[in-house]
């Protein structure tokens, strides 16, 4: 999304910004080694993970699923992708702003799971296939977004994921 707008979500009293790294799946691959991951990544771009943070806490508080709080209208806005073979994550920041003010900002490399482990992993779920993306994780200082903010986020070497948040869907 550049420069777009996400309708706040309905049913929400808290909506927070998770800025990550979203790799874009280029090929097939079920139960993948992590030797083998890296070759099903097509390319590279950047993301908002957007959750719905009362209902996800209210949900963690009864042991009930996560699901409205994570997966809704708009919940996970991504810049242009890159692809693989113009882009190497080594070295590379990210970074989120919410109205200019730096509010995330950390190492690709302090990744917990680096690209290939995380669709590793995926993999023994979910058979992955072209045009799935996967939101890698995202750093500290994850916090609020309200109707009228400016959310940007970047990563050296990609085109950044901006947009406005607009009034509640």
């Amino acid at each position: 999304a550049d420069k777009a707008e996400v309708p706040f979500p309905s049913e929400c009293g808290e909506l927070h910004y998770e800025g990550e790294l979203v790799l874009a799946i280029g090929g097939e691959g079920h139960a993948l080694p992590v030797d083998a991951a890296a070759g099903l990544i097509w390319g590279y771009g950047v993301g908002v993970d957007l959750t719905r943070r009362d209902l996800q806490n209210e949900a963690k508080r009864m042991k009930r699923p996560w699901c409205a709080s994570k997966g809704f209208d708009f919940s996970g806005p991504v810049g242009a992708l890159v692809p693989a073979s113009k882009f190497d994550i080594a070295g590379k920041t990210i970074s989120l702003k919410v109205n200019g003010e730096q509010k995330q900002s950390s190492e690709l490399a302090k990744m917990i799971w680096n690209p290939a482990e995380i669709i590793s992993h995926l993999s023994s779920f979910y058979r992955l296939a072209p045009g799935d993306l996967i939101f890698t994780g995202t750093p500290a200082g994850v916090g609020p977004l309200r109707e009228g903010d400016l959310c940007e986020v970047t990563v050296d070497g990609l085109p950044p994921c901006a947009f406005r948040v607009a009034t509640k869907a």
